[in-house]
């Protein structure tokens, strides 16, 4: 009886290394998987804030388009959901023209962030591109997310739909 229970002893330990093996096995090839979908998720959130924030929130203080350097928080809007302001996106393309101040003005660390906002037709809103915002260099090989929100701008002449587009790029 004492080499059976040998035999038994032997088979469970084998049983229980080779479970154990596989579970980490398992664990070790998912790692890269499961940190690309959070570093994914991440810049979906950090997208959706910076265009909740453009296209909600008028800034600080509320009429920072007369002195763009001095603003400590960067808005689009007008007051009212949804509208957003053509002075007050011309003074963020002024602003992004130093894109180091406007990334610290929008309280970016690591991340990139382009904007850009247009006509529905594809017309920029302010000057010849439709991008208003973006860093000197981008690179197709860091992770990116964007997000594209309508607005309402109120001209003059009328009242048009835009498109802002949010585009967060990881580092």
């Amino acid at each position: 009886m004492k080499g059976i229970a040998e035999l038994e002893f032997i088979i469970s330990v084998f049983v229980f290394i080779t479970t154990i093996s596989f579970v980490t096995f398992l664990i070790i090839n998912n790692i890269p998987i499961l940190h690309s979908a959070s570093v994914s998720d991440g810049l979906k959130s950090r997208s959706y804030q910076y265009s909740e924030l453009l296209l909600f929130d008028e800034g600080a203080p509320m009429n920072w388009e007369n002195d763009p350097q001095s603003a400590d928080r960067i808005g689009l809007s007008n007051g009212r959901r949804y509208f957003a302001d053509k002075d007050k996106i011309d003074a963020l393309a002024s602003l992004c023209f130093d894109y180091q101040l406007a990334k610290e003005k929008l309280a970016l660390q690591k991340e990139d962030i382009v904007i850009e906002v247009s006509y529905l037709d594809g017309a920029a809103v302010s000057g010849s591109s439709a991008a208003i915002c973006k860093p000197p260099v981008t690179t197709q090989l860091r992770s990116q997310f964007q997000i594209t929100r309508f607005g309402v701008l109120p001209l003059p002449a009328g009242t048009y739909v835009v498109k802002i587009k949010v585009t967060i790029i990881g580092d």
